[in-house]
């Protein structure tokens, strides 16, 4: 093969890579690009979704609380009463 044919086969490569390949690249790079956008609004979603998670887990922590408390109190309120009765003389 002489020199002059390999140096037209590089020039028919280069250019069928220019004018196929380079382009499908570019295409690639565009649908990233568009996929990068989507997975930010996706992030900034799932963000907005943690941060109502961590408030609805307050809410469930201050809701056990209280609910401890009140049952704590109940407890308490039903042994006063039992004594009550029992001082009163109303139950033996």
């Amino acid at each position: 093969m002489k020199e002059q044919d390999k140096k037209e086969i590089r020039q028919v490569f280069n250019e069928g890579f220019t004018q196929l390949v380079l382009p499908q690249f570019d295409e690639i790079n565009k649908r990233f690009d568009k996929v990068e956008k989507r997975l930010d609004k996706v992030e900034d979603k799932l963000g907005n979704v943690e941060k109502s998670i961590d408030y609805l887990q307050q809410d469930v922590t201050t809701i056990d609380r209280k609910l401890d408390a009140e049952i704590s109190w109940r407890d308490d309120a039903s042994k006063r009463i039992k004594q009550l009765e029992i001082n009163t003389g109303l139950v033996k």
